[in-house]
């Protein structure tokens, strides 16, 4: 089942998103990764402005992703305009890989755009997760760079959008 996650969840959400994500750390600066960690960590927990989504296995939350409403943002780099909805931190335990479960929360987060009443929804990606990459220009993302932003020199986090 997916559903909207509870309040009481946001920590189970979090640690989820640290397991399924921790694969990259290996490949990516380790001054960068503490950052990102600590930031995807303060936001899963904290921001009140995101919709949580959870699939479930029974009672264990098995993947989230959270849907983020269209923001204005200075990532220090550059002002970020997204005037659209967007996917952020689809995560799946590793143990629950290959099952469908990410594509039911893709669908759960261009659903709810829908219902908000845009007609693209936007995610961010980068090179090391191949992958999701391949995943969403699956199901039809496309490059849109008016998105992209350099978090650290030399690492380029790739905005994708795609028509609902």
């Amino acid at each position: 089942m997916t559903r909207i996650a509870t309040k009481d969840e946001w920590a189970q959400i979090a640690d989820l998103t640290k397991t399924a994500y921790g694969e990259y750390a290996k490949d990516a600066d380790p001054d960068f990764w503490s950052m990102y960690e600590s930031r995807t960590r303060d936001l899963l927990l904290n921001d009140q402005s995101l919709i949580r989504f959870v699939s479930l296995d029974g009672d264990v939350i098995a993947a989230s992703a959270i849907y983020v409403p269209p923001y204005k943002r200075d990532n220090g780099e550059k002002i970020i305009d997204n005037k659209f909805p967007e996917m952020r931190l689809l995560s799946v335990h590793p143990e629950y890989r290959n099952k469908g479960l990410a594509n039911k929360l893709i669908e759960a987060c261009e659903k709810r755009a829908r219902d908000d009443g845009f007609d693209f929804m936007t995610l961010h990606t980068t090179s090391l997760m191949t992958t999701a990459k391949a995943m969403y220009e699956r199901r039809g993302y496309e490059r849109f760079e008016q998105l992209d932003f350099k978090p650290i020199p030399n690492f380029t986090v790739w905005g994708y959008i795609k028509k609902l």
